[in-house]
């Protein structure tokens, strides 16, 4: 075995320090971090999320056995400052190697078949067998020692610029778990709507809710074709959902952009550093999503690739937001019948329109491929040629912009009404007179919901928060 480096302080002499560094290099044993010093092991928001196989955990045990020259690669670890010479230790790069060892030794999974350590067959044995037949194997597991280096004077923040932007340069980290890593508002709120945390007793977002299997496999519940491999498609999707929204999501999104904006939102003065201002708006986004997947005929689900339901909310969105308020079933019924017509190969509608750079439009559903500005700018233009032929069967239910009725016109019914609420017939004062529309405004322009003085009833604070969109005719009976 290569030798020792002499300048390298061992984990008990810094332990017994008062004062450490910020940073120094040391070596620390398996046996250390397992039982003797306080060590935190669980996930933190800038750690990865990537979960260790059987076989990574066993080729753990065969480096820590065998590999006398190839060893475990060196770890970080965050000294905490209890007080009082007390000290707590964060595992902050090296989760994977070192809890494979730990877990090895508290029982959790047995050696590879076949596998020797010297002249002595070690195959198949668990931690248990191991220390009643070769004591001297099991010792040197705990005795192993990992390289390291110790970081104190460390907040969250600093932490995870140090994972994120520094170690992360020697893993293999993905985009999203580079999000995940992000110290800050949005990136806790992706993580806790998309999943849930236990520890602080929150669930996840209603759209999210999954079943699991016999075999273990979850599968969303609204959402059955969202191949779930991991913890993170559900992150990356309303992440994405997030930047989509908040930037010209016509536009397109890609790795990139998207990981630098989240980056940029939660820095120091960032958009999103002191205040996730815009929470109660994505909230709302997410119930909208949650009605419009509701709304997919039962023989379109399996449809719902994560770009597509992008698409199918983003689009309703924008109907919404433009006429005032949307159908949900008469939509996505509406937006698949298009699917379905522009996919068409004997119809072949595809073959008279290009791209919207310019080149032969495939067929609609292969556009649902990558989320580019190529693919969705042409999806768009597609759904707006058929919406232009009948905005109607899209759903969408054009509402009177003005929300409010004039004081003026208030005060000309007040008059009108006698000073008397127009619903039960009681005495009002002017101070608590409200307009009500009889007709209500959400109904839309052709009912007649809309905010113009014979469309108005003027009553109470307390009547008019009662009725909402209420029927007016069953309303006055309820309060008459």
């Amino acid at each position: 075995m290569p030798r020792k480096k002499e300048s390298a302080l061992r984990a008990e002499d810094i332990f017994a320090k008062t004062s450490l560094p910020s940073v120094i290099d040391g070596s620390i044993t398996i046996y250390q971090m397992w039982k003797i010093l306080d060590f935190v092991f669980g996930k933190r928001e800038y750690q990865r999320e990537k979960v260790a196989t059987l076989e990574f955990k066993q080729s753990m045990m065969q480096t820590v056995l065998i590999g006398e020259f190839a060893r475990i690669p060196e770890i970080h670890i965050r000294v905490i400052s209890l007080g009082s010479g007390q000290f707590t230790y964060e595992l902050v790069d090296g989760q994977q190697r070192i809890t494979a060892v730990i877990d090895f030794l508290e029982g959790n999974y047995r050696l590879p078949k076949g596998m020797k350590v010297g002249d002595k067959d070690v195959g198949n044995f668990n931690a248990k067998q191991l220390k009643e037949t070769y004591i001297d194997i099991y010792q040197r597991i705990k005795n192993y020692e990992v390289s390291c280096k110790f970081y104190e004077n460390l907040d969250d923040e600093q932490t995870a610029y140090l994972f994120v932007e520094i170690l992360n340069n020697t893993n293999d980290m993905k985009p999203q778990e580079i999000r995940n890593a992000i110290s800050g508002l949005f990136s806790t709120w992706v993580r806790n709507t998309a999943r849930g945390n236990k520890d602080k007793k929150i669930v996840p977002h209603k759209l999210f809710s999954f079943t699991v299997d016999e075999k273990g496999k979850k599968t969303l519940t609204l959402l059955p074709a969202w191949k779930l491999k991991g913890r993170m498609e559900v992150d990356e999707w309303l992440s994405e959902l997030a930047y989509m929204w908040k930037k010209t999501w016509t536009l397109g999104v890609t790795q990139k952009t998207h990981t630098q904006w989240v980056k940029d939102l939660q820095v120091p003065n960032g958009e999103y550093s002191a205040k996730f201002k815009d929470k109660s708006k994505l909230i709302n986004l997410l119930d909208f999503s949650y009605n419009i997947v509701n709304s997919v005929p039962k023989e379109y689900k399996t449809k719902l690739t994560p770009m597509l339901t992008h698409v199918l909310v983003l689009y309703g969105n924008d109907l919404q937001k433009k006429y005032g308020k949307l159908n949900s079933a008469k939509y996505t019924k509406k937006f698949f019948e298009v699917y379905d017509k522009w996919s068409s190969l004997d119809k072949k509608l595809y073959e008279k329109e290009t791209t919207i750079n310019g080149n032969q439009m495939p067929p609609f559903k292969d556009l649902f491929g990558g989320r580019n500005q190529n693919a969705i700018g042409t999806i768009v233009k597609v759904l707006d040629k058929e919406f232009e032929k009948d905005n109607a069967s899209f759903g969408v239910i054009k509402t009177d912009p003005r929300e409010s009725f004039s004081k003026d016109d208030i005060y000309m019914k007040w008059k009108e009404q006698g000073m008397k609420d127009g619903y039960n017939n009681q005495p009002l004062d002017l101070e608590d007179a409200h307009g009500d529309h009889i007709i209500p405004r959400s109904a839309g322009i052709e009912a007649g919901g809309v905010t113009e003085y014979h469309n108005l009833k003027v009553t109470s604070k307390e009547n008019n928060l009662r009725k909402g969109n209420m029927d007016s005719k069953i309303f006055k009976k309820q309060v008459a």
